[in-house]
Parts: C-alpha cells; structure tokens; sequence
C-alpha cells in the first residue's frame, strides 16, 4: 500500500534503484546481498520502497516498507486540508459522540493523553465501525466520517504508528484509574472476570509468544483479560499478559 504523501527520493549511492514497469517507475532499495556459492558470487537483496511521483520526478510516493528502512526520514503527518469526502457517514459517529459525553470520557482522556486524544478517540471510532485494526487503512476511514481530532485533520498511518509506539503503560493505568474513582464506591460491585487469547503475526512483541491457543491457527498468542461490573457491564479494568502463560479457564 501506498502513503497518501510525496517525499524527496533519498540519495544513497549504489542503494536506490528506479525501476520501470507500464507507466509506473518504481523505486527499489539495495538493503544487502546473498552469496551464491553454485555460482560464485554475490546478488543483490532489493525491495520496493516506492514509486516517483507522477507529477514530479524528483519526489516520490513511499510504501509502507519505507520507514523499515529510512526510519530517520520524517513523512507528513497531516495530510491536505481538501483530502476529504464530499459526502460523511455520521450515524455511528453521532451514536459514539453521545457515548463520549454521557460518560465525560474526553476530559478524562485529556488529562492523559493531551492533544492526541482527538486521534486516539478516531482509532477507536474506527476500530468499532469498520471492525479492523489495521492502521494503514485509518486514512481511508477518516477521508468518509466526522473526526475527532482539531479541525477534523486526517493524519497519515505513519503518524498512527508512531502514536501508538508513544503510549506509555503509565498512562493507560492512569487513565483507569480516573474512570473507576467516578464509580460510586458505597454501593456493592461484583466483578465479573474473563480472559481470551488472540493469534499474532505482528512480529518482535515481548508478549506475544507460544502458548495453548483458544483458536490454535500455529501462530503465536498474546492473552488479554478484562474485569466489569457485572450488573451494568460497565468494563473496570483490563491487562494483557504473555501468551505461555495459561489461560486456567482452559484446564
């Protein structure tokens, strides 16, 4: 996939290679060789990062590969202004918004987060709509719904990413504790306790490891628990936790 922005093609001698296929020239990066020893020598290890840009050749378009290998190259994290849909699905933007405000939960979330709330209130908006969580694809949920953040900016993937990487734990905690000192602490609570795995293919996350799998797809799992109120079913806390430990619901 694509970002919806336009960068300046990195000059790195013998590394960027342009390529052309149809109309499209595409942009590859030499990030390393592999000796073929039948053959005796080397060949070079090349991935697509890009495509240039149609209306200028010095500029190009990154795919979501580029960063892996320019991580230091910072790309646009608000795009256009006109980048937007003529036409906005507002139902379920407007069922979300009420939600928000019965439960006070944007000051809550400022407290926290600050100025991102905007965007990570649009995450979840985007989550619980479109049923996905792939962030590559918040650009195109933003370019058709009502947003959140200020003057309703879309902001690029890269920036979701890099949103999402400076999360702390303290925060989150934080933010669960201002939602459960709202409770009223007078009346009795009965929890209601459940846990689930999930299949991961994200890669290099500490607790996503090998375990007994609800779902056994021979991926790895990470497991996740929550606790709610059990007469309103109003969630009170949750945590996540390595995927060996076992899940004592299954034994």
């Amino acid at each position: 996939m694509y970002l919806n922005t336009t960068i300046k093609i990195p000059e790195i001698k013998g590394k960027i290679i342009t390529k052309k296929k149809g109309t499209t020239t595409y942009i590859l990066y030499q990030y390393g060789s592999e000796y073929r020893p039948e053959k005796q020598y080397s060949v070079p290890l090349r991935t697509i990062v890009g495509k240039i840009s149609s209306s200028d050749s010095t500029l190009m378009i990154p795919n979501e590969k580029f960063q892996s290998y320019f991580p230091d190259v910072k790309l646009p994290e608000e795009l256009p202004l006109a980048y937007r849909s003529c036409c906005l699905k507002i139902g379920s933007c407007i069922i979300i918004q009420k939600i928000l405000n019965e439960y006070k939960l944007i000051p809550m979330l400022k407290k926290r987060f600050g100025s991102d709330t905007g965007l990570i209130l649009d995450l979840v908006s985007y989550l619980i709509i479109e049923e996905e969580n792939a962030g590559q694809y918040y650009p195109d949920f933003a370019f058709t719904h009502p947003l959140l953040t200020d003057k309703m900016t879309i902001y690029s993937d890269s920036k979701v990413s890099r949103l999402l990487n400076t999360i702390s734990k303290d925060q989150c905690i934080g933010f669960l504790d201002d939602w459960n000192a709202k409770r009223d602490h007078k009346s009795r609570v009965y929890v209601s306790y459940d846990s689930t795995n999930k299949n991961s293919e994200a890669g290099d996350i500490d607790i996503v490891e090998f375990g007994k799998a609800k779902d056994d797809k021979g991926f790895p799992v990470f497991n996740l628990s929550i606790a709610m109120d059990r007469t309103n079913r109003i969630p009170l806390f949750y945590e996540e936790y390595p995927g060996s430990v076992t899940d004592v619901s299954q034994c």
